[in-house]
Formats: C-alpha cells, sequence, structure tokens
C-alpha cells in the first residue's frame, strides 16, 4: 500500500513533520500569492487572482520550491494518492483519515506536524479528514495556515483542540475575515517590510510559534520573487541594509 510522504523539518522550521500538496494546482482560493509549478518541467507561472481587499501581492514561497525535481515529485504523489483515494468507494473523510493516520504511524515520532507547508485544503471532506486524524492523534500538535475560510467556517465545531488553523491573509475569501472575527482570530498578513508590520501592530513569525498563538501575525516576503515586482524590491533593499532575505536552503528530507 502506497503511503503518504512528509519532510522532517526544512530551513526554517525544524523538528516536525511536513506535509505537502503541488503549490497553486491545490489551492483553490489562493489570491495575491497564487503560483504553480508544472509538474513535468517546474516551469514557474505567477497567476495572482484578484481578493477585493488590500493585500500586497508576491509569489508563492513554497511553488519556488518545486524547480527542484524531488520535491515536485513528493508532492504529485501526495496529491495523486489523495485524490485516488477520494475517487475510491466508501466515506472519503473516513478514507482519507485511516490514509493519513497509517502514513503517520510510519514516521519517526514528532510532536509537531505542519500540514501544507505547500497547497490547502481543497475539498471539506479532506479537510475534515485531517481534523480526525488530530483527534486520534492527541499527544500531537496540528497546525495549517489555511485560505479555505469557508471549509474552516462550516467544520468550526469540529475542529479539535490540538489542531491549530491560521487563516492566511491575500486570498479570495478574504471579506469572511471581518465577517467571522469571532472564528479566524490567528491571521497572518504578508509584509514586505519590519516597517510595514510595526504600522499595522504586528509582530513578524519566523518559526512558525505564532501559529500556536490567539492574534494576527506578520510574514515577511522572501524567497524568489518576479524581476521588477514590489516583493522584489523591498528584498532586494533588505538584503542592502544587511536586513532578512530568506531562510537559507532548504534542508529538508523527504521520508
Amino acid at each position: 500500500m502506497q503511503l503518504l510522504k512528509f519532510s522532517n523539518g526544512n530551513g526554517k522550521l525544524k523538528n516536525r513533520l511536513i506535509f505537502s500538496l503541488p503549490a497553486g494546482h491545490s489551492c483553490p482560493h489562493a489570491g495575491v500569492c497564487k503560483t504553480f509549478a508544472d509538474r513535468v518541467t517546474g516551469l514557474i507561472t505567477d497567476l495572482p487572482q484578484y481578493t477585493g481587499t488590500e493585500a500586497d501581492e508576491f509569489r508563492c514561497f513554497a511553488a519556488m520550491a518545486e524547480v527542484r525535481p524531488n520535491v515536485r515529485a513528493a508532492r504529485w504523489h501526495n496529491w495523486d494518492l489523495i485524490r485516488e483515494v477520494i475517487h475510491s468507494n466508501g466515506s472519503q473523510a473516513v478514507l482519507l483519515r485511516d490514509l493519513i493516520d497509517l502514513s503517520l504511524t510510519m514516521q519517526a515520532p514528532k510532536e509537531l506536524v505542519r500540514v501544507h507547508e505547500s497547497g490547502d485544503f481543497w475539498t471539506e471532506n479532506y479537510m475534515r479528514a485531517w481534523l480526525m486524524a488530530a483527534a486520534q492523534r492527541p499527544k500531537q500538535t496540528f497546525y495549517a495556515y489555511t485560505k479555505s475560510l469557508g471549509m474552516w467556517y462550516n467544520l468550526r465545531d469540529q475542529i479539535p483542540s490540538n489542531f491549530y488553523l491560521t487563516a492566511s491573509h491575500g486570498g479570495t475569501l478574504d471579506y469572511l475575515l471581518p465577517k467571522y472575527g469571532d472564528v479566524f482570530q490567528r491571521i497572518a498578513y504578508v509584509v514586505y517590510t519590519e516597517q510595514q508590520a510595526e504600522e499595522l501592530g504586528l509582530e513578524i513569525d519566523h518559526d512558525d510559534s505564532h501559529c500556536l498563538g490567539d492574534k494576527p501575525f506578520a510574514l515577511l516576503v522572501h524567497g524568489s520573487q518576479r524581476a521588477g515586482s514590489d516583493a522584489m524590491k523591498a528584498l532586494t533593499q533588505r538584503k542592502k541594509e544587511g536586513g532578512f532575505v530568506g531562510y537559507g536552503k532548504s534542508n529538508q528530507k523527504t521520508i
């Protein structure tokens, strides 16, 4: 039986399991960050979507990792396997939960599990499966950034206490953030500069620790950005000033 693949940390995040799907392809509500890597060639395509709210445009950090064949292969393996299960007979959520649980059982145990370094919850049953799997593993802490706010809202009463969701600002459902502020309390905003974060009254996160908190926070744009874009200009300026520009080469190992 084929199992899902996980990464054991990366250049930014240590000592945790990380699950990923193909960036863009599996992100139904991606907005300003929508970026794809071709499955075969790894060629990057930028396709930012209108969000109806003020959000700085940037190229998806995770998509750029898919220029590497081994990263693409692992992420597409996961997505192909999940879609295969969804199209089989039986309860989608239960079958997916069982696949996730068995795949986690075969990994060296880690206290933290990040769901979707790349990709997002792209069906409600798929999201429900992750929530069910987490509920069966109370000794582990699961967390995820998501722009699938409608699914989150619909399943808000089914989220176990060990699963932390952070709303990722800049998606096509941003209008739900103020409408249901009691649900979407943890929101991540991508900013170009430290000053911008300060003006918004947001702390900057560098290690996902804010994902386990209870208030909004900021993430500094980083990685490879489009030439001539405002995001690239911000990175160039930070580099000149000796500031933060990225987390270095990924040292993640797919297992």
